[in-house]
């Protein structure tokens, strides 16, 4: 199950719409999250830089300009400093206000919480990213997937910023119910039955997505996921061969194969 969790975390990092990562147990709140400043993490990424990159850095930050923070968050990813990337990325959205940067803003922060950083970081990572996804669903009232994403960052961050789970859990169906198609809303809310523990409710939804899309290649991940805690390895093997037959990806291939080995194993 480790080994699976693993996989499927790999291969799903970098899509907003699959939480993956478990929720660690913390007795901090967001009230916390006042003694954590972003500066000092960007401040030793900076003292790291050397003398021509810190240069242009510093050029760029006097700027203040769409340009220039576009350019930094782009710079912050080639470092592979995702903190940085999403602290310049909430300049941008404060400085347009529209609502792509507000949710891209969003993404990044929730990423890096999901992710990275200790308690305190976390706490403010998800309360940034909660703060964006709220702004960007003013500005974007009718567009359901940034609701999906708000619900998500309530549910993934409720432990950390002191909020009732089910606050998440009843965006993402209150947007099922203004759209049953909502592919992003499915995916989640079945990958939260996962959590749960609500097996069948979660294999429901990963097979309304399957028949709404059925080359939905991420549904048979999440499928693989539930049969393997089921301990139902033959299914779960057919779920790995379904999502490869979808993917073009030769390291997310060799990793699914490599898990279908050891799935063997069990059988």
């Amino acid at each position: 199950m480790v080994l699976l969790a693993v996989v499927v975390g790999v291969i799903l990092y970098m899509t907003p719409i699959s939480p993956i990562a478990a929720k660690a147990e913390v007795s901090e709140t967001i009230t916390d999250a006042v003694e954590y400043n972003i500066q000092d993490d960007l401040t030793e990424i900076k003292n790291n830089l050397d003398s021509t990159a810190l240069a242009e850095v510093n050029k760029w930050e006097s700027s203040e300009n769409e340009f220039a923070f576009d350019t930094l968050v782009d710079f912050y990813d080639m470092l592979r400093k995702p903190v940085g990337a999403a602290f310049y990325a909430l300049k941008r959205a404060e400085k347009t206000n529209t609502a792509d940067h507000w949710t891209e803003a969003g993404e990044r922060f929730l990423l890096n919480a999901k992710y990275m950083g200790e308690q305190l970081q976390k706490a403010n990572w998800f309360a940034q990213s909660r703060t964006c996804f709220e702004k960007a669903v003013e500005l974007a009232p009718e567009d359901l997937d940034i609701q999906v994403d708000l619900g998500v960052c309530l549910m993934e961050g409720s432990t950390f910023m002191g909020t009732p789970p089910m606050e998440g859990i009843g965006m993402l169906k209150a947007v099922e119910a203004k759209d049953p198609k909502n592919i992003k809303a499915l995916i989640n809310l079945g990958y939260f039955s996962i959590k749960s523990g609500q097996f069948e409710k979660a294999e429901e939804r990963f097979k309304q997505v399957l028949a709404i899309d059925n080359k939905y290649a991420e549904a048979y991940l999440y499928l693989a996921d539930l049969h393997e805690r089921q301990k139902m390895y033959k299914e779960a093997i057919v779920d790995l061969e379904n999502f490869k037959s979808l993917i073009n990806d030769p390291k997310k291939v060799k990793e699914v194969d490599d898990y279908i080995l050891e799935l063997n194993k069990n059988i």
